[in-house]
C-alpha cells in the first residue's frame, strides 16, 4: 500500500523547489559569466601628428567670469580667416558670437603686452557646453594685432553671449579656450 501522508508530499515539494533554484542558480550564473566576459574587438588603428604647446606670453588670458553684455554692443570678431578683425590700439571689447545688450555672457580677458608682433593674426577657439542637458557649441575667430603695437600693455575682453536670463533659464557648464598663433595673416595655422 503506497504511503500517502503529507511527509512523502513535503519531500516532492522540496526537491521540486531545489531544482527550480538549482537551475535558477545555474542561469543566473550563466547570465553573469556573459555579461563578464572579454573577447578581442576589432582591430583600431590611428594617425596624426603631435603639436607641441607653448604659451602666446604676448597674448595671455588674464581672467575669466560671467557678467552682462554692454551696451552700446561690441563689435563682433571675424569668423574668416582670410579677413581677421584687427584689434583698436587701447583695450576694448569684442563680442565672439552675436549679441545682445544686457544678455548674460562669459567673458574672456587677455593682455596684449608690448613685446607682441605687430601685424600678426592669432586663432581663438571658444568651446561652451550649455543647458542641463549638455549642448556644446564651438566658436572659432581671427584676430590681428596693430600694425604699431602700443607702448603699454593692453587688455581686451571678449564676450561669448549666452543669451536674456528674462527669457530663459541659463546653465553654464564649461568653457575652454585655444588660442594660436597663425603662420601668415589669411592663413593658419
Amino acid at each position: 500500500m503506497p504511503r500517502t501522508d503529507k511527509s512523502a508530499k513535503s519531500k516532492r515539494r522540496i526537491v521540486w523547489v531545489g531544482t527550480v533554484v538549482a537551475l535558477l542558480a545555474v542561469a543566473g550564473g550563466w547570465v553573469l559569466a556573459a555579461s563578464l566576459q572579454i573577447g578581442p574587438g576589432n582591430t583600431e588603428t590611428g594617425a596624426g601628428t603631435y603639436h607641441g604647446t607653448a604659451l602666446l606670453t604676448y597674448w595671455s588670458e588674464t581672467s575669466v567670469g560671467v557678467g552682462t553684455q554692454p551696451s552700446p554692443v561690441p563689435t563682433t570678431l571675424s569668423a574668416a580667416v582670410a579677413t581677421p578683425t584687427q584689434v583698436a590700439a587701447t583695450g576694448q571689447g569684442y563680442a565672439i558670437n552675436a549679441p545682445t545688450a544686457g544678455d548674460i555672457v562669459h567673458f574672456w580677458k587677455f593682455t596684449e603686452s608690448t613685446a607682441a608682433p605687430a601685424a600678426t593674426e592669432i586663432e581663438l577657439q571658444f568651446t561652451v557646453s550649455t543647458g542641463a542637458v549638455p549642448v556644446v557649441t564651438a566658436v572659432t575667430v581671427y584676430i590681428e594685432t596693430q600694425a604699431t603695437i602700443p607702448a603699454t600693455a593692453q587688455v581686451f575682453t571678449l564676450y561669448y553671449d549666452l543669451g536674456s536670463a528674462a527669457t530663459t533659464t541659463i546653465v553654464l557648464n564649461s568653457v575652454t579656450e585655444i588660442g594660436q598663433q597663425c603662420s601668415a595673416v589669411g592663413t593658419c595655422p
